[in-house]
């Protein structure tokens, strides 16, 4: 009788043997990653820069129905090693901790992020150009995970002429974002300006669409109003420092603000790794989003040696921070945060009616004797003379002055008149609403209206309130002179302080 023993012994050692994912599914899955369509171009941008590129061109363009994008670049251009491993998922590149690109999937995952078809044509200094690529109904087919490989042939050759470089086209674009390329290639300028910012302060040129980029700083450091509140290093785990700034940002106004982006949504942490925005507007949980924030902003910047420490995930768009540096970094910051915030409620209390009109109250109602009035409640109406009336009778106004003078003879000046300003939310109303009470003109602004925030700035100044509220107070009473024309007036005046706004 066998023993267990001898029975597990003639069981034969199980074999290794190789097991390939199903390409198909695998790369359909991997279109799933969460690239958008512009963070996907900003990806395969990395690897021109990684290339040492001092001119990248982007280029969006349709054609029958298809987004064609093509991103060219004069870097170092790759070998037929490097263009294989490029072309492969989580290629075997080497790459430094000063790179952008980190685990060697950029290429083949951002493209794939947009397009079914990649083409890759580059050529390394003194090398005969090469060309690569891949097309996703291919691999479906064959299930298998495969690639083009080889030297370009004539017509590639027409288009690309550079000594060195690389040129990335993308076809078949199935999963672009925006398919109108004129309105794309402005997001995208936007979008490039912004994350690259740096780059571009040293040199590097891009163009969208022969259109060249400019650098976009969210922290308005450009702006002589902006305050730098905090600037310093801040230790990472014993792993390193990581560079800290703060700013408050200056109120311009309703307009202007919307006009520069000053907004709850843009508020708060840009994250930059190896000098490459890689996060926006991060609060890590330190306050909400809201209008009382939206001045406050700071940059976190870090080397790529500090990946461990952060915890830089593969498409370069999030880190997770340890919970110690979350602290140390709250600590520095929260004060300024708290701080912000306390300035904004400050303007927003005069904005809810603490803007100071009674100069102006004062010497109106002071000087009521002077003004023309129109006939109201409380006020009595003069009979003109036979002579005017007559001369009213028998008037044909001809244009819209003419019409006028009528309504001007029969308004008298009186005593005691008084006039008040009032402030109130009335949507997309005009900036101000007028009526009399007796003999209280009572002139309300309108504090949803553009212009209002523009006023609010110059609030601690009295005498620029009172000289604005005699001006309105002028239109007001106009209104109230010629009623049949008081639509007239307060269009004209509503149109001409938007437009002095855009």
């Amino acid at each position: 009788m066998a023993t267990a023993t001898s029975a597990l012994s003639s069981v034969p050692t199980p074999q290794v043997i190789e097991n390939p994912p199903n390409a198909r599914r695998t790369m359909e899955a991997l279109r799933d990653l969460g690239y958008d369509s512009y963070a996907s171009i900003l990806d395969i941008i990395d690897n021109s820069i990684d290339a040492g590129a001092r001119q990248i061109v982007v280029k969006i363009s349709e054609q029958k129905g298809d987004i064609l994008l093509s991103i060219e670049d004069d870097g170092c251009g790759m070998g037929e090693e490097l263009l294989s491993e490029a072309l492969r998922l989580g290629s075997d590149t080497e790459r430094e901790s000063t790179d952008l690109g980190k685990f060697g999937m950029g290429l083949v995952t951002a493209s794939i992020g947009l397009s079914r078809r990649v083409e890759v044509l580059t050529r390394e200094d003194g090398s005969p150009l090469l060309y690569g690529g891949f097309d996703l109904d291919d691999i479906a087919d064959q299930d298998r995970f495969i690639k083009e490989l080889g030297a370009a042939n004539a017509e590639q050759q027409e288009r690309f002429a550079k000594p060195h470089g690389t040129l990335v086209s993308l076809s078949k674009t199935d999963r672009i974002s925006n398919r109108h390329p004129s309105l794309f290639a402005n997001i995208l300028k936007k979008r490039i300006g912004q994350v690259f910012r740096k780059f571009l302060k040293a040199g590097v040129v891009i163009e969208v669409n022969e259109q060249r980029v400019e650098p976009v700083d969210p922290l308005m450091l450009g702006d002589a109003d902006t305050e730098l509140a905090l600037e310093m290093d801040m230790e990472v785990d014993g792993l390193g420092k990581a560079y800290i700034r703060a700013v408050e940002l200056p109120d311009r106004g309703g307009p202007t603000n919307k006009a520069l982006g000053i907004n709850a949504d843009s508020s708060g942490f840009y994250v930059v790794r190896n000098n490459r925005e890689i996060m926006a507007a991060e609060t890590f949980d330190f306050y909400k989003k809201h209008p009382e924030y939206a001045h406050f902003r700071a940059e976190l910047a870090f080397g790529g040696e500090l990946d461990p420490a952060f915890h830089t995930d593969v498409k370069k768009m999030v880190i997770q921070p340890s919970q110690s540096f979350l602290d140390k970094l709250k600590q520095a910051t929260m004060g300024l945060i708290t701080k912000s915030q306390r300035e904004k409620k400050k303007r927003a209390g005069v904005e809810r009616g603490k803007m100071d009109h009674s100069a102006a109250e004062a010497n109106i109602s002071h000087r009521a004797t002077l003004l023309p009035k129109a006939p109201g409640k409380g006020l009595t109406e003069p009979r003109a003379p036979r002579s005017t009336k007559k001369a009213i009778g028998e008037a044909k106004p001809t244009d819209g002055m003419a019409r006028l003078r009528p309504h001007v003879t029969s308004i008298k000046t009186a005593s005691g008149l008084k006039v008040a300003f009032n402030e109130g939310n009335f949507g997309e109303a005009p900036f101000y609403l007028v009526k009399q009470e007796g003999k209280t003109i009572v002139i309300t602004y309108n504090r949803d209206h553009p212009f209002w925030r523009e006023l609010v700035v110059y609030s601690d100044e009295t005498k620029i309130i009172a000289l604005f509220d005699y001006l309105v107070f002028a239109l007001a009473n106009t209104e109230l002179l010629v009623p049949e024309q008081a639509e007239v007036v307060k269009a004209n005046v509503n149109s001409t302080l938007i437009g002095l706004l855009v």
